[in-house]
């Protein structure tokens, strides 16, 4: 009786710590836009003194104020409606429910059936309505939701998503969507945005001033003092505004960390916690996949000298579209780059140019030059990867049967490892982001976070 207790108190107080932190940020982020806010409302510009820009509560007019901030509000709240519209109007999108648009059997695991009966029990069980539901095709692991006046809430599952996981993993990751909407996220990120864009466009304005003021004061004045003074007011300015919106940018993205994580609970309440995890390892894997393949890519395009630009988007898109949609082995996508780079652009000789060339002659061409790059690549990035490996914790070490997922034991012994090296990440692409900026934890927080309230 008194484990149990212990075990409640723990996971209430590990929960609510995590909420405290994000209602917290959320205040010291409305603080600052308020103090911004109250500033340049107070503001005057005037190119007949000396530094353009002054404080004067005489010339401070609160109706022009009010009426900018609520006209950049209402642009603002416009441009989400139309992002909401031109998202549910893209091509790529399939909506499930309340209607189905279009077939979506052929290469799905999961009948489109299903996941609407998951995502509608889930959001039931949580106390929600969902309005519409859509599958997204694309080759990279995601879901995202919105829930906005008029539109009601709408879940969108990438298709991906269903490559990778199990039916419980998906309906975990529904739930981890639907704990948004409970929570409130997207009217929350909308508030806390609509500040930062009336602030962002004073900002830009008294910018422009400045720079003209100084300008007029060097070429039409003829006064290179005056126009030092005015440049330097303008740097001063700069440099003090963005290190405002830097902080402000700094305590919403820790607020928005906050957010995924009581996400992350919501799911586990729902699904278990092993489930959750077990999902979201899987998903940060693939990321880890797409991204060596990616990085791999570029390297082969930089060994070009004659290039111009960097490898598009587009083409990118096609090599990861043509790698395995279940692929989750960085290793493997190392290796398969070569091949998917190389067939690339033969194949665009045929396909664009119309070069006589066929899949056979294609693979008999490239097969010679493939271990060589390989080779060629291993050595490049030796020095690289022994340093990656210093900085991460490859979780399949857990993986004791080798399943690519871990239960009991394997799960106690993954949290053991991450607990002993404080220091380390779960991913290799985690490593070069700056974790404080990042609107997401990083995979070692989402794990730890779930262990620590469930008392693994």
């Amino acid at each position: 009786m008194r484990e149990a207790k212990m075990s409640a108190e723990r996971m209430t107080g590990a929960v609510a710590g995590v909420s405290r932190s994000k209602w917290n940020a959320l205040v010291i982020f409305l603080v600052l836009d308020l103090i911004q806010i109250l500033t340049v409302s107070l503001m005057y510009l005037d190119e007949s003194t000396v530094l353009v820009v002054g404080f004067d509560l005489s010339r401070h007019n609160p109706f022009l104020s009010a009426s900018l901030f609520f006209m950049v509000v209402g642009f603002q709240v416009l441009m989400i409606y139309l992002l909401a519209f031109r998202v549910r109007a893209s091509k790529d999108l399939v909506r499930l429910y309340p209607t189905l648009s279009m077939n979506v059997s052929s290469g799905c695991k999961f009948a489109a059936e299903e996941i609407v009966r998951w995502t509608l029990e889930i959001a039931e069980r949580s106390g929600q309505k969902v309005r519409e539901v859509y599958l997204m095709r694309s080759p990279l692991p995601n879901a995202f939701t919105f829930s906005l006046p008029l539109l009601g809430t709408v879940v969108v599952l990438h298709s991906n998503l269903l490559d990778l996981l199990s039916p419980e993993e998906v309906r975990a990751i529904i739930a981890h969507e639907v704990g948004h909407v409970k929570n409130r996220d997207s009217m929350v990120s909308i508030l806390t945005r609509m500040p930062s864009v009336f602030v962002d466009a004073i900002y830009f304005y008294i910018y422009v001033r400045l720079l003209l003021a100084s300008v007029v004061a060097l070429l039409v004045n003829l006064n290179p003092a005056l126009a030092l003074v005015r440049a330097g007011m303008l740097f001063g300015f700069f440099i003090l505004s963005r290190a405002m919106v830097f902080l402000g940018h700094l305590v919403v993205t820790r607020a928005s960390r906050a957010a995924e994580l009581l996400s992350d609970y919501h799911a586990a309440e729902l699904l278990g916690f092993e489930t959750t995890i077990n999902a979201l390892t899987v998903l940060g894997q693939r990321v880890e996949a797409v991204t060596a393949l990616i990085e791999e890519v570029r390297w082969l395009e930089s060994l070009n000298p004659a290039r111009t630009q960097p490898i598009s988007g587009t083409e990118l898109g096609q090599m990861i579209q043509s790698y395995p949609l279940d692929g989750i082995d960085e290793d493997n996508a190392r290796q398969a780059a070569p091949r998917l780079f190389l067939r690339n652009k033969l194949a665009a000789l045929r396909d664009v140019y119309g070069v006589s060339i066929s899949d056979e002659e294609v693979e008999r061409m490239i097969r010679p030059a493939i271990d060589r790059l390989i080779t060629k690549r291993s050595k490049d990035s030796a020095s690289l990867r022994d340093t990656r490996e210093k900085k991460t914790i490859d979780w399949r070490s857990a993986d004791s049967n080798s399943d690519q997922r871990l239960t009991g034991q394997e799960l106690t012994d993954l949290v053991r490892l991450l607990r002993e090296n404080p220091g380390k990440l779960l991913f290799d692409n985690e490593i070069s982001q700056n974790l404080l900026a990042m609107d997401h934890p990083d995979f070692r927080s989402r794990v730890l976070f779930l262990a620590d309230v469930y008392g693994v």
